[in-house]
């Protein structure tokens, strides 16, 4: 991950700026004369921003928000374009649009402005080479030309687009343009690695028509009746100088008028920042359309204010965006419910997947770690998404302190000391790697990471063996291995729990239970690298010191190998982690299925537990229990936000209240994480090995279901698994990659042995 082997010269655009506030995006542009034939014209580009590139007039290619986010201290991506085709003899023209991005925009929930610096940049190499050989190459350098007068006035990726249509510059990016007033850019520096864009390409994607609805407080609101991250592309006609306003919102308020109150998390008033989506656009005569250039929004409803006209939907389009990570995986069943869920795991997910895996598109558009960890299975069955979440580890990896510790939000962007090696979440950098191994097969994933993971596991020795003040009664020599500094956030999202009490208590003493555990697993998971890779003496030391880690969670949390606890999470944590013994698990999951029922099958877990529950349930033979679970249709429960009309997974289970009172994000993917069950018990798709090289098909019917199919294209091939009951018959059709071996296990335990090829089975049930 060094620099690049291609050089770029930065410029910078702003002769004088003020960092704290909003600024005009920057027009940039670039002459020069070609005067003899070519032979090709590659031209490459990047900006610490966000930008927009144009050669000839043309955009350099058809992605968006370029060239992505990175953890800009340490790296940027640059973008390739071919333009031999629209190279012409004589003038030819280089533009760029440039606004503050990720790179010194709003960020976090805090909306901390200029995390990177205070002034964007540009940087672009185009390298001609002619018929008879020769090379010419154009760069960024004092020679372009900037001006600040165009028509975007203030831009914000996350709060503001401001639009003076009045101040357009017809043809600024084309040939014959007169810059005579624009103002020479200056050079600017940038220590970073420059490189090839590692992550997908960031599109625009579906498109959709709202309906027009008239709230009872007289408002004028777009209903695009899909949750969303994207844009809202106009056409108005109105007198120059009449200013209208979109704001962009996830939902109506308990009266059906448009709020925005959701996205200020409860508690969080002291370190909320900005938290509006707001497009303002003054007019310029006659018919106009504008589609925005940075802004993107998290949203379904749209307000409208001082619109000239009658609002027609036709006029209107909601363009979603997001990283083109390829389909792979699809899931359906008889509960049209769960085929609605299906639909909102995939939105969430494509509404945070822009460029990097984020918490929600509105509030925050974190890359908070723990998020992606647990829904990182049904990323991957759902897409193919070994390419995007590559390119964020290497980001993870980046931001490893001298002193070992990790963040848990990638990029950090400037997030101090105290946002770091938080339990369940800095452990992602370990689990994301496993889990993109066991889908693809590919060792390297795993080699690059393991130095870090290791320096990581030795940070949490070190830090096992300081105490907390506030536990100055807790005893024994087995301490030095249980986790009592530092801050994390613990089971989070745990029903009946506000997340500003986590945070709070968080603060003084964490819940050593998570710490401990995690530092256990984790251990683990690095043994098992290193036995995956060949380092015998490694995996002896982690064994071993995973061995003592084990001990002393069992001797103070585990004392008889009985949970001593009301706390589902508490049930799940010992067994899935294998903290617990062979017969103390099955004892374990008997008093969680019985805690299950008690709670009338709604969840019971947090954040760093859902995700497993329903798949140790129906491993330890309480598949009735999961799919209970599962059809819940009661509040918290996965399928009650379906009952309510959502199109995305909510952030909170009690994303509306029993008075219909909004709260919080309604489009976080992380409680989707269910939609790997899904594929892995409900259809029964499992790899067998590493990259899908042999293949467990054991589907667990259950619930009210009479017919559920699932079907991933795995690096060998489509895999499909069908089944159906039917008159006390239950029938299996499955698909297999040729030359890829599977076991069929069916309800009645009959096991079969197949290669590639279609196959159908039958058995009572």
């Amino acid at each position: 991950m060094g620099k690049c082997k291609a050089s770029f010269s930065f410029v910078e655009p702003e002769p004088v700026i003020e960092p704290e506030k909003k600024h005009p995006a920057s027009y940039l542009r670039k002459t020069f004369m070609v005067e003899q034939p070519i032979k090709s014209a590659l031209l490459q580009m990047t900006g610490l921003g966000v930008y927009q590139g144009y050669f000839n007039g043309e955009a350099l290619d058809e992605q968006t928000l370029t060239p992505g986010h990175t953890d800009y201290n340490h790296r940027v991506q640059y973008i390739k374009t071919d333009v031999t085709n629209r190279m012409v003899q004589g003038e030819n023209v280089i533009a760029a649009i440039l606004g503050d991005g990720w790179y010194r925009g709003c960020l976090s929930i805090g909306s901390h402005r200029n995390c990177y610096g205070t002034k964007t940049k540009l940087a672009c190499r185009l390298e001609i080479t002619f018929t008879d050989g020769k090379i010419k190459l154009i760069e960024t350098d004092e020679s372009w030309k900037a001006t600040q007068k165009g028509p975007v006035r203030e831009n914000d990726l996350k709060t503001i687009e401001y639009v003076d249509a009045r101040m357009e510059m017809p043809g600024w990016n084309t040939r014959g343009f007169n810059d005579d007033t624009w103002h020479n850019v200056v050079m600017g520096t940038y220590s970073g690695a420059v490189i090839p864009q590692e992550g997908e390409k960031i599109l625009e994607q579906e498109r959709f028509k709202p309906t027009v609805l008239k709230t009872p407080n007289g408002e004028m609101v777009l209903d695009f009746e899909q949750n969303m991250a994207g844009r809202v592309t106009f056409t108005v006609t109105g007198s120059s100088g009449h200013k209208v306003k979109l704001v962009m919102g996830e939902t109506l308020d308990e009266h059906g008028n448009f709020t925005m109150k959701n996205m200020s998390a409860k508690g969080s008033g002291l370190i909320s920042g900005e938290m509006s989506q707001d497009l303002h656009y003054i007019l310029k005569d006659g018919i106009q359309t504008y589609k925005p250039q940075f802004l993107i929004s998290g949203f379904r409803y749209v307000l409208l204010e001082n619109w000239p006209e009658k609002v027609d939907s036709e006029n209107f389009t909601a363009t979603a965006i997001y990283s083109d990570c390829a389909q792979v995986g699809s899931f359906t069943c008889s509960n049209p419910l769960i085929n609605r869920l299906v639909e909102n795991i995939k939105w969430s997910q494509r509404s945070n997947f822009v460029d990097i895996p984020t918490d929600c598109p509105t509030r925050e558009r974190s890359g908070w770690t723990a998020d992606i960890m647990v829904f990182c299975e049904t990323a991957c069955y759902l897409t193919d998404a070994k390419r995007f979440l590559v390119k964020w580890l290497n980001d993870f990896m980046l931001e490893q302190g001298e002193d070992g510790s990790l963040p848990f939000i990638v990029p950090a962007a400037g997030k101090g000391s105290r946002a770091r090696s938080c339990a369940g979440w800095s452990d992602a950098l370990c689990e994301v790697p496993m889990m993109l191994y066991n889908f693809y097969g590919d060792i390297n994933i795993l080699k690059e990471v393991y130095e870090p993971v290791k320096r990581f596991v030795q940070y949490n020795v070190q830090r096992a063996k300081k105490k907390n003040k506030w536990l100055f009664y807790k005893l024994g020599r087995h301490r030095k291995y249980v986790v009592e500094t530092g801050f994390h956030y613990g089971e989070w999202i745990e029903p009946g729990r506000e997340m500003y009490q986590y945070y709070i208590k968080a603060l003084f003493v964490p819940d050593t239970e998570v710490t401990t555990a995690w530092f256990f697993h984790t251990v683990k998971r690095v043994s098992e690298m290193a036995n995956l890779l060949g380092k015998v003496e490694d995996n002896r030391e982690f064994d071993e010191l995973a061995e003592s880690i084990r001990l002393a969670y069992r001797k103070e949390f585990l004392p008889n190998g009985q949970v001593r606890s009301d706390r589902h999470c508490r049930f799940v944590r010992p067994v899935v982690m294998g903290l617990a013994d062979r017969r103390e698990k099955a004892q374990i999951m008997k008093q969680l299925n019985e805690k299950c029922i008690e709670n009338n099958y709604k969840i019971g877990t947090g954040f760093l537990t859902t995700y497993k529950i329903l798949s140790l349930l129906s491993d330890y033979g309480y598949v009735d229990t999961a799919y209970k679970m599962l059809e819940n249709t009661k509040q918290p429960g996965w399928l009650y936000a379906v009952t309510k009309g959502a199109t995305t997974i909510w952030e909170n289970w009690y994303g509306v209240d029993d008075k219909g009172v909004p709260n919080d994000s309604h489009n976080h993917y992380a409680p989707g994480s269910v939609g790997a069950w899904l594929f892995s018990h409900c259809a029964g798709i499992r790899p067998l090995k590493p990259g899908f090289n042999e293949i467990l098909i054991k589907p667990m019917p259950g619930g009210t279901l009479t017919h559920a199919k699932a079907s991933y294209v795995s690096i060998h091939g489509e895999i499909v698994s069908e089944w159906e009951l039917k008159d006390g018959k239950f029938t299996l059709d499955i698909q297999v990659p040729q030359g890829i071996y599977a076991t069929v296990a069916l309800p009645n335990n009959e096991e079969h042995h197949v290669e590639g090829g279609a196959h159908r089975y039958t058995c009572n049930h």
